[in-house]
């Protein structure tokens, strides 16, 4: 498969800065284009398709989509354009990480510091509070256990707001009841504690 094309369960940003997450690559019965079906991570949780060629960047290029990837030596930031490839470099932008010998925050060290309670000594100021709470979200998603989970979420307290604990809560599979930030936060929390106590009961 050609390594621009989205992968089901990858998730992307569409123009407005909304999360999404790659359902399937499905074919048009008309004609015969290709189309990716996605879910938006934000209620209503609405199921969308896009012509494909609206993240290869064929057309439409115009809207900017991206899609996550790891921040890598050689690579430009924590998120990228979808369709670039490893190790090239775009043009710098507002709000995007560039490159410099300290921009490059790793996967290894950025989920070091989510699992270590060190994120504000070690990762903020060198990147937007912005990105690390979106970062944090992804890497909360790969997270193995509750355990992790956990930890990771009581790391990011300070730069989650009502998206992204409504994002966790989805992916969680969580009902928020309306409420404040710290209201829903506490929610998800103790719904986390309780899911690590029955994994680590069930794994005795």
């Amino acid at each position: 498969m050609d390594k621009n094309i989205p992968l089901p369960g990858s998730f992307y940003k569409d123009p407005d800065g909304n999360i999404l997450q790659i359902i399937c690559i499905a074919k048009n019965y008309k004609d015969k284009g290709m189309e990716v079906v996605y879910q938006k991570m934000s209620p209503p949780f609405d199921i969308w398709e896009e012509p494909l060629e609206s993240f290869t960047g064929e057309i439409f290029n115009n809207k900017n989509w991206q899609k996550y990837m790891p921040c890598q030596a050689g690579t430009t930031g924590i998120t990228a354009n979808a369709g670039i490839t490893e190790g090239n470099s775009i043009p710098a932008k507002e709000g995007i990480v560039t490159e410099t010998e300290d921009a490059c925050i790793s996967s290894n060290v950025f989920r070091e510091a989510l699992l270590n309670g060190t994120i504000d000594r070690k990762i903020a100021g060198k990147i937007p509070d912005s990105e690390i709470a979106e970062k944090g979200f992804m890497e909360m998603l790969d997270a193995r256990t509750y355990h992790e989970k956990y930890i990771i979420f009581t790391s990011l307290r300070k730069y989650l707001d009502k998206r992204l604990l409504n994002n966790i809560a989805v992916a969680l599979d969580i009902v928020l009841e309306d409420g404040s930030e710290e209201e829903q936060y506490d929610s998800i929390l103790h719904c986390l504690q309780t899911f690590e106590h029955y994994e680590t009961q069930r794994l005795r």
